[in-house]
């Protein structure tokens, strides 16, 4: 693939069960990408290593404030020369058609940034949670949305303002980039795979960055989408199954706990 002019960001700690297809779910569509590791004591590490690609760059440092993995992104930030940036979380995974789709975006001209629609994932690869749930308002839309492509060129002063998880993109007059005129940006209508509630370590819940292990027990609904192409291609035997779905327990105490979810956000 030509050069796109765009690089990848990702910042990991303890992702050994996603972060294979995630780095190669987007990896041709960069030019670079840039990951920074943050104390993995799982296989996160040796699978990042595994992956062959001149493309990538991986830095290792402990973060043990979040003040700092905010720092740590602002150096990649600093770092990259191209005009895009693509924000990639290590439990992402995209189909070729919203990869595609995002980088198309990137060739319209004067677009600020995209929008990026996600399934978020219950038990399994194969359901999701319902889209009123847990949604984000970015623009005046409603949904299971992020922002994950930012260009640089049209945002001059770019850089980073908050502590993690709460960061947030600011341009060098100090506005959010969430302030910006949604007429310059874009909204993919693919999806992308995002596995938050998903088992995300092969060691475990509460490893990963500040504890924020988010696995969920919910029915969810169906997903009637196609799989991303990464899951079916030969994989190293260090990789995790992305098929196993989930079992008889699961779907027990998820039937369980999802009448009472549903009550209390109806109260709430």
């Amino acid at each position: 693939m030509t050069k796109t002019n765009i690089t990848a960001h990702m910042i990991v700690k303890n992702e050994d069960q996603w972060v294979y297809f995630a780095i190669n779910s987007v990896l041709p569509y960069v030019d670079h990408f840039l990951i920074t590791d943050t104390g993995s004591t799982d296989n996160t590490l040796k699978i990042i290593r595994s992956i062959k690609s001149p493309k990538i760059k991986l830095t290792q440092t402990e973060a043990g404030t979040q003040k700092l993995v905010t720092a740590l992104r602002q150096d990649q930030l600093n770092k990259t020369t191209t005009s895009w940036v693509w924000i990639v979380d290590a439990d992402e995974i995209y189909p070729q058609k919203t990869a595609q789709e995002c980088l198309d975006f990137t060739k319209q001209g004067e677009v600020e940034g995209v929008v990026v629609r996600r399934y978020d994932l219950l038990g399994d690869v194969y359901h999701k949670q319902i889209e009123s749930v847990g949604e984000y308002r970015l623009f005046g839309y409603a949904g299971h949305l992020l922002v994950r492509l930012i260009n640089r060129d049209f945002l001059k002063g770019l850089h980073y303002e908050g502590n993690y998880p709460n960061e947030g993109f600011y341009t060098g007059e100090g506005q959010s980039i969430l302030g910006r005129d949604k007429s310059q940006w874009r909204f993919t209508t693919h999806h992308l795979y995002h596995a938050m509630y998903l088992k995300r370590s092969s060691l475990g819940g509460n490893l990963n960055m500040f504890n924020r292990n988010k696995y969920k027990l919910e029915t969810g609904i169906t997903i009637k989408d196609s799989l991303p192409e990464i899951f079916y291609l030969p994989l190293p035997s260090i990789i995790p199954n992305p098929f196993t779905k989930r079992g008889i327990i699961y779907e027990i105490l998820a039937s369980i706990i999802s009448p009472l979810k549903r009550i209390k956000r109806k109260v709430l």
